[in-house]
């Protein structure tokens, strides 16, 4: 991986305080000083027994059935889900998995149900609390359709729950009706989760290596050389939105990446996003999103920064036909794709918009778990640097006061 800052336009050496602050923020998190850091030290730290029950547990799974529905909302699925993505989907063999519980839409929940009709079936719910709307009200739909189709014995051994160790209602489901369970870490929040069982289980179902995806992070998280180059990014961030740029857009030419940038987009958002402060996060899906919002990026109001996510080695590659014409003929999508990459980083950075340059070789599990850390780590440090608690969401209750208000008008 290559981290290039030098296209932010914000010269590192002269923030000297900020650059001091932000590195004894890394020594604190580090050091467990806050609440909620248990991701921190979580990849070089992970306990054997558990990633292999999670193996075994996913082999178990996937010889039950064809299709996985993970139930979640939040951190309980976008990061499987932006990691499932990037890899590609299900390796072959493997379980195909579909989400549900991310919303309250009826025809998002009728797709996922029509598709249970023609598959063998096998649940995973995620809840801490065991209370979240979106994920209780799916669960339970989505739990009376497996009881009918196999009752209420065999459906018990096609449900799996993860919740929290001791508490709420799915705990002491899975404790009375004896469904394999894992634990939901009271000390990591679910922005920060992927890298625990949270995320390795239903990756791990799709068939991909988490191991690797653990060594990825680790690697990142004890490579002290890397400690600058997240403190850079960290401060740059910083350094723009107090220059004006009030808005990050993530953006990727590789469209497997699609649901990482809304991993990031909440990581970002729930983090930073706290008593007036923060960088909004946005993300765009290139060439597509530069035929609607290339336009404002090139000419519009200049309140954002741009972090590129580039993929030097893709998996799949095609030689264009002669028919295309010149200049395309002969060359292979990748070599136009990268070209267009790099002509949007030129003419940006022309007309003085920063572009910081994330390089990564391939897509695959280990560099993705070297992502994730890079952005949970850089996060909590530039969220810490505006004064604000990384780890907590406040605002997130009040709508959800305003709700359960309505709902009980009904």
């Amino acid at each position: 991986m290559k981290i290039d800052i030098s296209g932010s336009g914000i010269a590192i050496e002269n923030e000297k305080k900020l650059l001091e602050a932000s590195a004894a923020s890394y020594d604190e998190l580090n050091s467990g000083t806050y609440e909620y850091t248990g991701w921190v030290s979580l990849p070089h730290s992970f306990d054997k027994e558990l990633l292999e029950d999670i193996k075994s547990t996913a082999n178990e799974i996937s010889a039950k059935c064809t299709l996985c529905v993970v139930v979640g909302i939040g951190g309980s699925y976008l990061g499987a889900k932006a990691v499932i993505d990037a890899l590609g989907g299900s390796a072959e063999n493997r379980p195909k998995i579909e989400f549900a519980g991310y919303n309250m839409s009826a025809s998002t929940l009728k797709k996922v149900m029509d598709r249970m009709d023609d598959e063998e079936v096998c649940l995973i719910v995620i809840s801490k609390s065991g209370k979240t709307v979106e994920s209780l009200l799916a669960y339970s739909i989505l739990k009376d359709k497996l009881f009918e189709r196999y009752g209420r014995d065999e459906a018990g051994k096609r449900i799996y729950v993860l919740t929290d160790e001791e508490k709420g209602e799915l705990r002491a489901e899975a404790a009375q009706n004896q469904y394999k369970s894992f634990v939901v870490p009271s000390d990591i929040g679910g922005r920060y989760s992927v890298l625990s069982a949270v995320g390795l289980l239903p990756i791990a179902v799709a068939g991909h290596d988490v191991g690797k995806l653990l060594d990825g992070a680790a690697d990142m998280a004890l490579d002290k050389e890397w400690k600058d180059t997240l403190l850079h990014y960290a401060v740059s961030r910083v350094a723009l939105l107090r220059d004006g740029k009030c808005v990050e857009v993530f953006e990727y030419f590789e469209d497997k990446l699609k649901y990482f940038g809304e991993w990031l987009k909440q990581l970002f958002g729930e983090s930073e996003g706290k008593d007036g402060k923060g960088t909004y996060p946005a993300c765009l899906c290139f060439s597509r999103d530069l035929h609607s919002i290339g336009q404002f990026l090139q000419q519009g109001s200049q309140i954002f920064h741009e972090t590129m996510i580039s993929i030097e080695n893709s998996e799949y590659d095609f030689e264009i036909p002669e028919h295309a014409g010149y200049p395309y003929a002969g060359k292979t999508l990748e070599q136009i794709n990268n070209c267009a990459e790099k002509g949007v980083i030129l003419a940006h950075r022309k007309n003085g918009i920063p572009v910081i340059t994330i390089e990564v070789p391939e897509l695959n599990e280990y560099y993705l778990g070297k992502m994730i850390y890079f952005f949970e780590m850089s996060c909590a440090i530039s969220a810490l640097q505006l004064g604000v608690n990384p780890f907590d969401q406040p605002g997130v209750e009040m709508y959800k006061q305003e709700m359960q208000k309505l709902i009980r008008e009904l």
